[in-house]
């Protein structure tokens, strides 16, 4: 399998998928635009400006979570839509 970058939609996102699980880096920007889109804003965003990254395993089971490199919360609701919403591309 391997790495793929994705430009798409104004968003700048790698994700990578293997036979051990998947890893999605999503920018600040990303975010950002991510929460802001037209008729589709997540006014009250924890994670728009700031960097994410996600591991989950072959099972889709989260592994890890870090967001701008370091190990915080956020909503489940909003980070099930975001990566849910990246993963679909």
């Amino acid at each position: 399998m391997g790495l793929f970058e994705f430009m798409l939609g104004g968003y700048d996102m790698r994700i990578k998928r293997t036979d051990f699980g998947i890893q999605l880096w999503l920018s600040a920007t990303d975010t950002y635009n991510w929460a802001h889109r037209p008729n589709n804003k997540w006014p009250c965003s924890v994670l728009s400006g700031h960097r994410l990254y996600v591991q989950f395993d072959e099972s889709h089971n989260l592994i890890d979570v870090t967001i701008d490199g370091k190990s915080k919360d956020c909503p489940a609701n909003e980070f099930n839509a975001i990566t849910l919403d990246f993963m679909k591309q």
